[in-house]
């Protein structure tokens, strides 16, 4: 039996060669070099691909004396530990601190052991001078006592008896007066010295105090730079566990792998071989007879792997800096690149292409028109030909094949390390995986929802109804999915719970589920916008996001260099300088793409006095570079100050595009409430007439500026919906619909500093709009008049319709 040789690599060893951003999704080609082999059938194994390619777009190439047999891709759980791929780092700093906390003893102040030492000597020798004192007291009265004893009878010689008693009371006195001489002697001098160890006493304990006080001041400061040590750890662990977490996001449970089967013929090498399979091609060249391999030689091959993945792409946003002063302005171009699979992309070749092509659009026929055939309903009833009924079904099937769609696979059932994965989900795991695909890819056709809205008429209202309804069936679909496969989970895990559970009853059992579910579906509504991260590409970076987003913008270096464009067909490519490294993460990177410079920028106003007292600031740029400004966010400075958040939409080389600048208050517009003049014609007339007058008054503040300011007021007359009712316009006097724009506007004060003011035109548009193009010069006020009549059969009234 022949042996088939194997070798295993995982991507993360792989080379990257480049890397391809769509607004979407990004193509990756990946290097295998030096494949060893061996004469027969050799199988190359590559684990640990993203969960989120799409298997289908796997693509090998190479070169080598071999020919593929076949190419297999397979979605499994991961067995790699995420500990094994990012060890802890055990180099911290947590060295202890062995400085002992305890005071250590001070030295007395000098002399004050020597006075202690003399004061008890000292006591010592005033006690024994107290001592023989007593001594002598006690011996007298000894001598007392015996003479107050003897017996008269006896026979006892007095004089005898008085020389004894007189010898020994003069010895006895003696040594008492010695003593007290002594004694004295001693307590003056143990006085001088309780005085002294008192006075040096005090002099160690001030010099104490400051040497506890200068203890405590060293422990203070001790203790303040342990805590700040204490601190810094802290801080390190809380970065390490944010990257850990940061990349506990990107790593899968299931990753893909890829099996490439090649066959070695040790005496013939062909020159190529291309399998209809998943683009199986390797081309290969035929060596001469003379320079067959061996069988004893292990030849080798060089592959190469590319396919696509949803979490990847980029995101144009831009730097707009305009002046006022010289109409010019500074369009810097930047591209946010966003990596959210588990494979990390080093030191290769970045390119940002704008092809919106996706293999999901290719399944979408052209629709082909239906016969529209009526007819004449009988009388009373109520006709509708607006549209067809075919055309409604198919603005339903559009609306909710766009918006509707497959519910998408959560990232947290493909990322992290909450749970271990199950092995009985392959095939769950599988068919979600590929509906999240489908999602990806009809998610690059929102950028037609708005226009699509308008041209259907459909009612925003009703459309965010459509939306928020399409948003609770997906999160209740999820829901149940996720409430089966724990259920799954618990019958692999623990099949003694389920067979309790299974004794509780269908209906006991079947409201457990749809408590389950409605904490899920409730979790799920009360997430954070910024949590959604997670689960599905947010809205406000896609690119083709019709509503007015702000996407947060990567901090910018301090040099940018530019990226080669290169326009092909309906696609143009930026191929950024240098080799780059895209690691996992949710946190955008930001590339500068061009610098364009814009000329002759127009500024203009616009006032709508009716709404709003206020005039608002417009720019009008042209797009002279030969690149294509794609929709995007862009950081607003205006005269070097930062006005905010602005959108830049999608423009063409040579096509111009406007902004709204907000509001500025160096214009200044009144307008007082109108006047109405009510009359009768005639005596006999039927008819009742109305005179509104309204007036405009726009002052030009900004008296240094060089220009005059461009301003376009507008305002209206009411448009009659009956020919009885009739509303002519007389001032300014001779406008018409469609008629030729007439000069107009009076100086906005009676004074003379408002003569020379400047010049209006009025024009008179559909549906009673009244344009005036003011150019008002610096420091002037035009006053801006309009008057109406109204006339209609007398005792009618008029009403909005």
């Amino acid at each position: 039996m022949e042996v088939t040789h194997k070798v295993q690599y995982k991507v993360r060893e792989l080379g990257t060669r480049s890397v391809t951003l769509f607004p979407t999704q990004a193509q990756i080609k990946r290097e295998v070099k030096d494949v060893p082999l061996k004469p027969g059938t050799n199988e190359i194994s590559i684990l640990g691909f993203s969960p989120t390619i799409d298997k289908n777009s796997v693509m090998v190439e190479g070169s080598g004396s071999a020919t593929i047999t076949g190419i297999s891709v397979e979605f499994v759980p991961n067995h790699e530990l995420f500990d094994d791929v990012y060890p802890d780092d055990d180099s911290d700093d947590s060295s202890s601190d062995n400085d002992s906390d305890e005071l250590k003893r001070e030295d007395e102040y000098p002399g004050l052991a020597e006075a202690r030492e003399r004061e008890k000597e000292l006591g010592d020798h005033l006690e024994k001078a107290e001592e023989e004192m007593s001594n002598a007291d006690q011996r007298l009265k000894i001598l007392d006592s015996y003479s107050n004893s003897v017996d008269k009878r006896e026979g006892i010689v007095i004089s005898e008896l008085l020389e004894t008693y007189k010898q020994q009371r003069e010895r006895a006195y003696q040594d008492r007066v010695a003593g007290v001489l002594q004694e004295r002697k001693i307590s003056k001098a143990l006085d001088e010295a309780v005085k002294e160890r008192l006075r040096l006493s005090r002099l160690n304990d001030k010099q104490n105090a400051k040497a506890l006080k200068d203890k405590n001041k060293v422990q203070k400061a001790k203790l303040k730079a342990r805590t700040k040590k204490l601190k810094r750890i802290e801080e390190k662990r809380k970065e390490k566990e944010r990257i850990r977490n940061e990349r506990a996001r990107c790593w899968p449970k299931y990753c893909h792998t890829v099996q490439i089967q090649l066959e070695v013929n040790p005496s013939f090498t062909p020159s190529s071989s291309r399998r209809s399979s998943i683009s199986s091609e390797v081309d290969v060249a035929k060596r001469s007879e003379s320079r067959t391999v061996p069988l004893e030689e292990n030849p080798t091959c060089d592959l190469l792997l590319s396919y696509i993945t949803n979490s990847a792409f980029w995101t144009p946003s831009y730097d707009l800096q305009l002046s006022t002063v010289n109409a010019t302005g500074t369009l810097c171009f930047d591209a946010g690149l966003h990596n959210t699979s588990s494979e990390t992309w080093e030191n290769c070749k970045i390119t940002l292409s704008t092809s919106q092509a996706t293999s999901s659009t290719l399944d979408d026929s052209i629709p082909i028109l239906v016969p529209w055939h009526i007819k004449l309903a009988s009388k009373g009833s109520t006709g509708n030909i607006f549209n067809s009924q075919q055309e409604r079904q198919q603005r339903r099937d559009w609306q909710s094949k766009k918006s509707a769609g497959p519910a998408p696979k959560p990232r947290r059932e493909m990322f992290g390390l909450d749970a271990a994965p199950v092995e009985g989900d392959y095939q769950m795991q599988l068919m979600m995986l590929e509906q999240q695909n489908k999602k990806r890819l009809m998610m690059a056709r929102q950028e037609q929802d708005g226009a699509a809205a308008g041209r259907w008429g459909s009612h925003p209202a009703q459309a965010q109804q459509r939306m928020q309804q399409q948003q609770m069936v997906q999160a209740q679909q999820q829901a149940q999915q996720r409430a089966q496969q724990q259920a799954q989970r618990q019958h692999m895990l623990n099949p003694q719970m389920t067979g309790a559970a299974q004794m509780m009853g269908p209906p006991q059992m079947q409201q457990m589920q749809q408590q389950q579910q409605m904490q899920q579906m409730q979790q799920m509504m009360q997430q954070p916008q910024t949590a959604l991260l997670d689960f599905t590409m947010p809205e406000d970076l896609n690119p083709d996001d019709d509503d007015d987003v702000t996407m947060p913008d990567a901090q910018p270096s301090l040099e940018f260099q530019n990226s080669l464009v290169e326009e092909t067909g309906f696609t143009t490519t930026y191929d950024l300088p240098g080799l780059k490294t895209l690691v996992p993460k949710f946190t955008v990177s930001k590339q500068r793409v061009a610098r364009i410079n814009f000329a002759n920028v127009w500024f203009g106003h616009t006032v709508v006095a009716k709404y709003q007292p206020v005039a608002y600031l417009r720019a009008k740029l042209r797009n002279n570079s030969k690149l294509t400004l794609l929709r995007g966010p862009a950081s607003l400075t205006l005269d070097g100050s930062f006005m905010g958040q602005a959108k830049i939409p999608r423009c063409n080389s040579g096509e111009i595009f406007s902004l709204s600048l907000g509001v500025d208050s160096a214009i200044r517009v009144m307008y007082p409430k109108p006047d109405v003049r009510r009359s009768t014609s005639g005596m006999f007339s039927k008819e009742d007439s109305s005179v509104y007058v309204r007036t405009v008054t726009v002052h030009n503040t900004r008296a240094t500026a060089a220009k005059p300011a461009q301003v376009m007021v507008l305002d209206q007359v009411p448009v009659s919906e009956d020919d009885r009712l009739r509303v002519d316009v007389s001032n300014p006097r001779g406008l018409t619909l469609g008629g030729a724009p007439l000069p107009a506007g009076l100086p906005g004060r009676e004074t003379q500093e408002d003569k020379n003011w400047g010049k209006a035109t009025a024009t008179l548009k559909g549906d009673g709009q009244v344009v005036w193009d003011v150019s008002l010069n610096p420091g002037k006020a035009v006053k801006l008049g309009l008057e109406y009549g109204v006339s209609m059969p007398s005792g009618d009234a008029a009403q909005e319709c």
